[in-house]
């Protein structure tokens, strides 16, 4: 059974979400990069075992941080 929203949302013409957006943005490397970083860390970090069968360490973890931390800082490793 289909949301009625979800069809009167169809019906006003805007089907696609990115039909508005003119320009592309551009990707900033570094911060998507930090960003993944972050992510990942925050998930391993809490999940011993998905890290065990990944044969991560939490030493592993802190080091990705500092990665993530300096392309922060200066946009490059």
């Amino acid at each position: 059974m289909e949301s009625t929203y979800t069809l009167s949302k169809l019906a006003t013409g805007n089907s696609t979400p990115a039909a508005g957006r003119s320009t592309r943005r551009r990707a900033n490397g570094p911060a998507t990069a930090a960003l993944l970083i972050q992510i990942a860390t925050e998930i391993l970090t809490s999940s011993p075992t998905m890290r065990q069968k990944a044969n991560i360490t939490l030493t592993d973890l802190a080091a990705a941080d500092k990665v993530r931390k300096s392309l922060l800082k200066t946009g490059t490793v």
